[in-house]
């Protein structure tokens, strides 16, 4: 199949096959990304100081937990529902080294000791564990489409540097074996650069998953060996909504939230209108939403058809693997499917 060529699928609402043509593989489209049910929040204020253990035990008796923030749209939300506090806890904690690749590949090759959170490559080529937040280096990201690594010679944090290589190409490289680690050494040329090679430690108070969105303010976490929990910042507008890392014993009011849906009809949908390849939509929606759009019922095509402009096409979550089968990003089982049997290619 080429570059310039799609599967259509018909998502059918009430009866009616509305003819969405959905592209699953390499076009530049729109995406659509979704919430996962049972992350819509709503948030609550508690002025009380507490510790953060006794405010998280507050939380669980009287809502559902310590606020789980997982991205900049429940941020807003959580500092609309409060005013004039310096800082306050949220549900974030320290819990222990958690490396992983930016792209979310398997961690199967070392070549190192570790202590930060981030990692580059140095000018002799060894790996070096480096703070993800203030040291700025170049660094390499891979395009999948092409398997090839590209030497981006811009210093950046390594955040910074993530951004840029999911925006532009399909995020920072990761090194898999002994041969891959030798072709990075060599495109680095000396350079000291980042890869995707990054520690996540800090989980969720509930059901204690790990944070994949970060909002840590300038030069955080900064303390880890004794700060184990996160404060969220609430004084001048530049720190507003920044997170810090304190110690649990200090007393701090704090946010509570609900989950107020649990249904999978409840799904909520985002439309993005900048166009990317499916996999770059993949990676934007898993950073800042839970996965691209999934549909699980008639109920849920309906919301993307009332969502999407019927003359524009948007990538689903939907792709079907090496073996021919189909499935969605987020690993849902395909349970309602409209497409058809006989699949066809078409020219855009």
């Amino acid at each position: 199949m080429s570059n310039n060529e799609y599967k259509e699928i018909p998502v059918t609402v009430s009866g009616v096959a509305i003819m969405e043509k959905l592209v699953l593989l390499m076009l530049l489209l729109a995406g659509m990304c979704a919430v996962a049910s049972g992350h819509f929040r709503k948030y609550h204020f508690v002025k009380d100081g507490k510790s953060w253990f006794d405010a998280q035990s507050y939380c669980r008796e009287k809502h559902t937990d310590l606020a789980t923030i997982e991205s900049q749209e429940e941020t807003e939300k959580v500092l609309n529902i409060s005013a004039g506090f310096n800082n306050a806890w949220i549900g974030l904690y320290y819990d222990k080294e958690n490396w992983q690749w930016s792209n979310g590949d398997n961690v199967s090759y070392y070549n190192w000791t570790s202590s930060l959170s981030c990692t580059n490559v140095d000018s002799k080529g060894e790996w070096v564990d480096s703070d993800c937040y203030s040291n700025r280096y170049s660094f390499i990201c891979y395009n999948d489409t092409r398997e090839s690594y590209i030497l981006i010679d811009q210093p950046k944090t390594c955040y910074e540097a993530q951004q840029y290589c999911r925006n532009n190409y399909t995020d920072l490289v990761s090194i898999k074996n002994n041969d891959e680690d030798k072709k990075i050494k060599e495109k680095a040329n000396g350079n000291a650069v980042w890869i995707g090679l990054f520690n996540n430690p800090w989980k969720w108070s509930h059901k204690g998953e790990y944070s994949s969105f970060h909002n840590w303010d300038k030069g955080q976490p900064n303390s880890v060996g004794n700060n184990i929990c996160v404060e969220m910042y609430g004084k001048t507008d530049k720190e507003r909504g920044k997170w810090n890392d304190a110690g649990c014993h200090f007393a701090s009011p704090f946010f509570c939230y609900n989950e107020s849906c649990t249904d999978a009809s409840c799904t909520k949908y985002h439309f993005v209108k900048t166009d990317m390849n499916w996999s770059a939509a993949q990676t934007y929606c898993r950073h800042n939403y839970t996965d691209l759009a999934t549909v699980h019922s008639q109920e849920e095509a309906k919301q993307l058809s009332d969502i999407l402009n019927t003359s524009t096409n948007a990538w689903i979550g939907m792709y079907c693997d090496v073996s021919e089968n189909w499935q969605w990003s987020n690993g849902d089982e395909v349970t309602y499917n409209t497409r058809r049997a006989k699949l066809f290619c078409a020219t855009v």
